[in-house]
């Protein structure tokens, strides 16, 4: 009885452990699947036809293609794979060894920089691309010129790897959340707190508050009435004082009081002191009636008007 009992309890987990893993595709009749294509089409095996081994292994073998799924979360899988294997059939794998850890629709497979689409090839996947990088504008940074690596080839049969990445379960939806890749500037939380709120710009920074109130994104009263504070604050440190408008607003930021204007002014003199030694001449002409500009810029290396001193590096020690 004991056994009989034991039996019915293990038939009925490994019943419910397949459900979760992901099922082979129904074949009608014949060797023809539900869609009309036959395995002749369709050569693709199925995942639990793909011997694995859960160790990281460096592999060359010149007659056969070996590829690792790497995680952190589970163990490594290696399995020698054909060109034609597709991102859906490794995450299939991934799902079948590891239903529990990983269910299909719980991570993404990540190669190159890039998250891989469902439909790609391994040979698509690994074509000798570079490596997906963010690069500067041309305008922002036209010396850049880091090449980035490049991925392997799939007829090379060299070290192939797709990286397993999980991910998060978003508690307001009771939904997994879609991976994110991009530059996480105020950590990892908080920019995606920021993000969800529209508070950030298409490269993950913040977007300027004033656009943010007059959007409704910022409805809090106190940070309106900030805002204007400083606003104001800027004005007159611009308009009355000559400073220039950005280290205007930054000195509105730092104090206390967002339109004490004495308190900015000594802010100013003890962090920005050359700014507000210029500021301070600017308004001496001004006084002799001489018409004046603030110039918001600094001035380009090759302006005629800027020296540049070049120093010798001091001599070594015991020279």
């Amino acid at each position: 009885a004991v056994l009989n009992h034991g039996s019915r309890w293990w038939a009925a987990f490994t019943s419910v452990r397949s459900l979760l893993r992901p099922q082979p595709r129904p074949m009608v009749e014949n060797g023809v699947y539900e869609n009309g294509a036959t395995d002749a089409e369709d050569p693709l095996p199925r995942p639990e036809e793909i011997e694995i081994e859960t160790v990281d292994l460096y592999r060359h073998d010149e007659e056969q293609a070996y590829v690792t799924l790497m995680s952190q979360e589970v163990k490594s899988l290696n399995f020698a794979a054909e060109e034609n294997y597709t991102v859906r059939l490794c995450k299939e794998l991934v799902a079948y060894h590891y239903p529990d850890e990983l269910p299909l629709g719980s991570f993404e497979l990540l190669a190159s920089n890039k998250i891989r689409s469902d439909e790609e090839t391994l040979g698509e996947v690994f074509n000798g691309d570079e490596y997906y990088c963010d690069r500067p504008d041309e305008a922002e940074d036209p010396d850049f010129d880091w090449k980035p690596r490049k991925e392997q080839v799939f007829s090379d049969k060299m070290l192939m790897q797709l990286s397993i990445w999980k991910k998060e379960w978003d508690e307001e939806t009771k939904s997994y959340e879609p991976v994110d890749l991009s530059y996480m500037p105020y950590g990892k939380e908080l920019t995606k707190q920021w993000k969800k709120l529209g508070y950030l710009d298409g490269k993950n920074m913040l977007r300027d508050e004033g656009e943010l109130i007059a959007e409704g994104k910022i409805t809090d009263p106190d940070k309106i009435a900030d805002y204007r504070k400083r606003e104001g604050l800027t004005s007159t440190l611009r308009e009355t004082h000559l400073i220039r408008k950005k280290d205007a607003w930054e000195a509105a930021g730092e104090i206390e009081n967002k339109d004490d204007v004495d308190e900015a002014l000594a802010w100013l003199q003890r962090h920005k002191e050359k700014d507000y030694n210029a500021a301070l001449k600017l308004q001496g002409r001004r006084a002799e009636g001489e018409e004046v500009e603030v110039e918001e810029e600094e001035p380009e290396p090759d302006d005629p008007d800027v020296e540049v001193y070049v120093c010798e590096p001091p001599p070594l020690r015991g020279m």
